[in-house]
């Protein structure tokens, strides 16, 4: 069984488009259908549920037994593969969404830990979602991962930290400053800075945005939370941020808390595959970052 036809057999199924998966692999159409024809001969049924056209590619019964163990094994093999490429440079991935590491770092050193153990993987960042799809793809072996909710994955070993809940966030002149909560209606015609898109921030705000048909208007939106709190304390818009952003708050900033009926949690966690052995590097990491809370 070729590896490659998995391979173009998964992205199908995923994308359930000929087009989208030859142009996910960049290969001819015809190249996943006959990858598609090798696997069905091979295991004496349809995977696919034939449509002459080739617009969509919905799976079979048998096609949906037979992706969930595809996915299992392409996973296992980028995680082989991964720990092969570590041999040969011991030095493990960790990634660490900038925001979470810096609330890390600054509790532990507050708490007088030696950090020694950050030092000893190699640092990847960016924000959670983009480095949940590494994990899952088998690019960095460990992560640090933010999220609205608990995350749940068969593929992943998780273990949530700790949650914080998200504040509005303003100037200490802003005419709102002195109320004890806001509700998300409170300030729908409010110019929000907020974190961009790599960042669940702004996914935050987007489902709060939501429950109020996107009356709020975005006025900046930067990954960089200082530049944030600076165009904030000189109250050119508010912003909404989880309590891990404002743990070195600026004394121009007020944080006030959602009303009950919009609260919002922001959850930390850090995950890596269930088939990775975890280093010795990585096992400290896992008892520092452990006393944070």
């Amino acid at each position: 069984m070729n590896l490659r036809d998995l391979e173009y057999f998964y992205q199908l199924g995923k994308l359930k488009s000929y087009t989208g998966a030859a142009q996910y692999f960049k290969v001819s159409q015809p190249t996943i259908s006959y990858a598609i024809k090798r696997l069905e001969k091979e295991l004496g049924c349809d995977l696919i549920i034939k449509d002459p056209s080739h617009r969509t590619a919905e799976l079979t019964l048998q096609g949906d037994i037979f992706q969930s163990h595809v996915e299992d094994v392409l996973l296992q093999i980028k995680t082989a593969v991964n720990e092969v490429h570590q041999s040969l440079n011991p030095m493990m991935t960790v990634g660490f969404p900038p925001i979470i590491c810096n609330y890390i770092l600054t509790e532990l050193l507050q708490q007088n830990e030696d950090l020694a153990p950050f030092s000893q993987v190699k640092a990847i960042r960016g924000g959670s979602n983009s480095l949940m799809m590494k994990l899952l793809d088998g690019q960095i072996d460990f992560s640090l991962l933010g999220s609205l909710a608990p995350i749940k994955n068969d593929l992943l070993v998780i273990k949530q930290l700790f949650k914080k809940e998200f504040y509005v966030v303003l100037s200490k002149n802003h005419p709102l400053a002195d109320r004890k909560e806001l509700a998300f209606q409170d300030i729908l015609s409010e110019n929000f800075i907020l974190l961009d898109e790599h960042n669940m921030h702004l996914t935050a705000f987007n489902q709060l945005n939501h429950r109020y048909h996107d009356q709020a208007n975005i006025l900046f939106k930067i990954d960089d939370v200082s530049v944030i709190k600076q165009m904030v304390a000189e109250n050119m818009g508010i912003s909404l941020l989880s309590d891990i952003a404002l743990s070195s708050d600026s004394e121009q900033l007020v944080k006030i808390p959602l009303a009950k009926e919009d609260s919002i949690s922001f959850y930390v966690s850090y995950a890596h595959s269930k088939y990775a052995g975890l280093s010795e590097e990585i096992k400290q990491l896992i008892t520092l970052i452990e006393k944070v809370s």
